[in-house]
């Protein structure tokens, strides 16, 4: 489960969110598993890698495609 978590850029930042305000206690065993792996260094930097991929590669996609496109 963390890991289709972390392929969803709304659901990862949301546990981050959750994490940094400590609510994580309030979710149970979910927020416990998630503050295992996203709570270490390792996880966080993961998290913040997969949200700047997110971010980057349709922004080069869409670059690619609008320099072949005639606009």
């Amino acid at each position: 489960m963390v890991f289709l978590s972390a392929l969803s850029p709304i659901d990862l930042a949301r546990i981050l969110i959750l994490l940094q305000l400590d609510v994580s206690a309030m979710m149970g065993y979910t927020g416990a598993i998630f503050k295992d792996f996203f709570g270490t260094s390792w996880g966080l930097a993961a998290s913040f890698v997969l949200l700047f991929l997110w971010g980057i590669i349709p922004f080069f996609i869409s670059l690619r495609k609008f320099k072949h496109n005639d606009l």
